[in-house]
């Protein structure tokens, strides 16, 4: 199944392999602790109130008819509980700082939609901790996002494996994604939020659509001379844009997408991407040998 982050999202930049440009850079060391932890809050407060929202209106049986086993329902209800638990770990720490929750909508119209959704919630939780994690700097607050982070790790593993009857896993390695396209991500789910929250530093993107079937994206502003970016695991590959469509290699598992004028692998970021991601979740049968992992190239 694919995800397009239309709807699960819009944003990206992901510093993944080089180091950043001078721009990013500067924003970036202007991110302190409280900065990261209150990001973290807010992510963790969109993911308890999806579980919050939602988990209620499907009994157990609704899961069942929809393909689950009779226990996903319980074990699902302890992922409710952790992301709550993660709310008041967070909140504590940033007492009178902490961003309060807001407002969500998520594209969920049954229990199989509400899995669906979770899993992507859960990887992008993932992607989002690694990616925050080079910029915290007490020792004490890295064991925390670590130990958040694990948890994350084993709810996508679980709601994948166990859930979805799929891959509990990727590449070797999982991708870590900067602030800005995880933030934005989480901007689709969110109609309002109150006042008192602090303003986050980061950009919002335009979004990106990509047709695998015949190779075709769709952005705002898109030209000839635009590439495309995929990331996966601490791999990236850049891919240039003709009319219209881009030529990508296969990706198993989960990857993101995004749209940029620079065509250098390790020089894309925040200060060239223009839109994305795109989230592919392309399953894999995890009970026979993986696919391997692609040989990601750089246009230039």
């Amino acid at each position: 199944m694919k995800f397009s982050i239309a709807a699960i999202a819009a944003a990206v930049s992901f510093g993944l392999v080089s180091a950043a440009p001078a721009a990013v850079e500067k924003r970036q060391s202007a991110v302190t602790d409280v900065t990261v932890l209150q990001y973290a809050l807010t992510l963790e407060h969109l993911e308890a109130a999806f579980y919050a929202q939602y988990l209620d209106q499907f009994s157990n049986q609704d899961f069942i008819d929809a393909g689950f086993p009779n226990w996903a329902r319980g074990r699902i209800n302890q992922i409710a509980a952790h992301e709550k638990q993660h709310v008041e770990l967070l909140a504590g720490a940033l007492g009178d700082a902490a961003t309060k929750p807001c407002t969500y909508k998520f594209p969920v119209t049954d229990a199989k939609s509400f899995v669906a959704v979770a899993s992507v919630l859960e990887s992008v939780g993932v992607s989002a901790y690694l990616g925050a994690a080079s910029s915290i700097k007490t020792p004490a607050y890295v064991t925390v996002a670590g130990s958040i982070l694990t948890t994350e790790a084993r709810h996508q593993a679980w709601i994948s494996s166990a859930g979805l009857q799929g891959n509990p896993w990727s590449v070797p390695e999982d991708t870590p994604v900067s602030f800005s396209p995880i933030y934005t991500a989480a901007l689709q789910f969110i109609e309002s939020c109150p006042e008192t929250n602090p303003t986050l530093p980061f950009t919002q993107f335009a979004a990106l659509t990509y047709n695998a079937a015949d190779g075709s994206v769709s952005y705002p502003g898109m030209k000839d001379g635009d590439f495309i970016a995929v990331y996966q695991g601490l791999s990236v590959g850049t891919y240039p844009v003709k009319n219209g469509k881009v030529d990508l290699p296969v990706v198993f598992g989960f990857a993101y997408l995004t749209a940029t004028t620079e065509g250098v692998a390790t020089k894309v970021g925040d200060d060239n991407i223009v839109a994305g991601p795109f989230i592919i979740n392309n399953v894999f049968n995890s009970k026979i040998e993986a696919p391997p992992a692609p040989q990601f190239s750089s246009a230039a």
